[in-house]
């Protein structure tokens, strides 16, 4: 009696420490002990079925609480703050204890017919059906948290690891990938929120002398529960950044717009008390803001143009849009226009949208708005790699690629998108690349290459430096 209150006792006692994490009965010596034993769990109990109730319930706690932590909590690096990390990778720490599980069991089970004769009983198969649920259950579990926590996972790359780990040994290059994935993602965003968490503490890196105002491009508007420009705005605030938007429509043309960014600026300066402001400017944006520069006066009250992606050389399929039959194209128009005055604008004209996207008109709006002296304008663009870089622009990618220039984002070209001092193209050396959405966070994706929040980060602070 008093041996089976001691195990009880130990037992007890053990688990209360490791959750006060005064000792880790799971570390990684100690998980693949666990590993070699939870899945015979049946043979174990078996074996000590004759022991005192006491014992045999000491042992089953143990048991329990071994399986519980390694299937709920089962990685042990606390590099990262957020959840979603910590989840992710205990996933990929799942995935390679069922690799070394499965490894393991196939020696126990080679080891036993070789040296101890053992025989197909009742018991064997019962066992050997508890092993394969175990490791079954682990493997789906690693995956699982993988797969619904990964930021650098597409919708299409999840769908398609789902797909082919039904299948064997594609699934094994599945879960191989998946831990490469998920490794590295967990050391990238470990080490941005520690140097996040430092550079707010240390400086405003963003606290530009000027407040910015970002300028949206064509077909989209500045909507309160869906930011056009992603995580970019909070990252740029947390950081020291002051920020507005400009509030244009999304289809009207770009001199209307340019009417409104100037009513904007107007109010921004009124509200902050600055005497300039800075913009950062997408795709279509850029045009508008350059038009209210040049021609309605706000070379005296804009210090710098960052133009994103922005087709200041026009856009070739713009030129072939408007050969489309004629009664396809007021069909477009008609129903861009009626769909944008349900969202709010009240001037939509698509038509003359597209005229002022084509290369001749381009060239003539680049004479009439020259760069005033009074503004420091640059420019930045980006490019895919390929036709599966982003499904959302594989038609637009393939068109102009053959049409125009294979150094596309999806929508604009890298000769077209340079303006002012040209700051070079945004890419990543694997084979995404970065589209015409993704440098303005659209998706709201991470991908390996490329951190798309660092880069607005980067070129605030590089404004702040240069005295705006």
């Amino acid at each position: 009696m008093l041996v089976s209150l001691a195990c009880i006792f130990t037992v007890i006692l053990m688990i209360a420490l490791d959750i006060a994490r005064k000792i880790n009965i799971t570390n990684r010596f100690a998980s693949l002990l666990w590993l070699l034993v939870l899945p015979h769990t049946a043979v174990v109990i078996y074996i000590f079925h004759t022991q005192p109730v006491m014992r045999i319930l000491a042992l089953l706690l143990f048991l329990f609480y071994g399986s519980a932590k390694i299937f709920l909590i089962p990685n042990l690096r606390r590099e990262a703050r957020s959840k979603r990390l910590f989840v992710m990778d205990g996933g990929r720490l799942q995935i390679i204890y069922c690799f070394y599980a499965q490894i393991i069991q196939i020696i126990v089970y080679i080891v036993l017919f070789a040296k101890c004769s053992f025989q197909i009983n009742s018991l064997f198969v019962f066992d050997l059906l508890f092993c394969l649920i175990f490791l079954w259950t682990l493997a789906v579990s690693g995956i699982l948290r993988i797969i619904f926590t990964s930021t650098w996972l597409s919708v299409i790359k999840r769908l398609v690891c789902i797909l082919f780990l039904q299948f064997p040994f594609t699934n094994m290059i599945v879960m191989l990938y998946l831990i490469r994935v998920s490794g590295l993602e967990y050391e990238f965003f470990s080490f941005k929120e520690v140097r996040e968490e430092r550079r707010r503490i240390l400086s405003n890196l963003c606290k530009t002398k000027y407040p910015i105002v970002m300028v949206h491009g064509v077909g989209f508007r500045d909507l309160h529960f869906f930011n056009y420009w992603g995580r970019i705005p909070k990252a740029l605030e947390e950081n020291g950044a002051t920020i507005f938007y400009g509030h244009q429509e999304g289809w009207a043309t770009i001199q209307n717009n340019a009417e409104t960014l100037k009513n904007t600026i107007m109010k921004v300066l009124e509200e902050t008390g600055a005497k300039k402001v800075n913009i950062i400017a997408h795709s279509k944006g850029g045009l508008d803001s350059r038009y209210a520069i040049s021609k309605l006066g706000m070379d005296k009250y804009v210090a710098s143009l960052t133009t994103m992606n922005t087709p200041h050389h026009g856009v070739k399929m713009a030129n072939y849009i408007l050969k489309l039959p004629d009664w396809l194209f007021r069909f477009i128009t008609y129903s861009v226009n009626g769909t944008f005055r349900q969202y709010g604008d009240i001037n939509p004209d698509f038509a003359a949208a597209a005229y002022d996207f084509t290369t001749e008109r381009a060239a003539l709006f680049n004479q009439k708005c020259p760069n005033s002296p009074n503004v420091f304008y640059q420019s930045y663009t980006s490019v895919l790699k390929n036709i599966f870089s982003d499904y959302i622009l594989l038609f637009p990618y393939i068109f102009i690629s053959l049409t125009d220039s294979k150094q596309n984002d999806g929508l604009v070209t890298a000769e077209s998108a340079k303006w002012g001092e040209f700051r070079g193209i945004i890419k990543n050396k694997y084979c995404r690349g970065v589209s015409h959405g993704d440098i303005i966070d659209l998706k709201r994706e991470n991908f390996r290459g490329f951190d798309v929040v660092e880069k607005y980060i980067e070129i605030v602070s590089e404004l702040k430096d240069r005295g705006y």
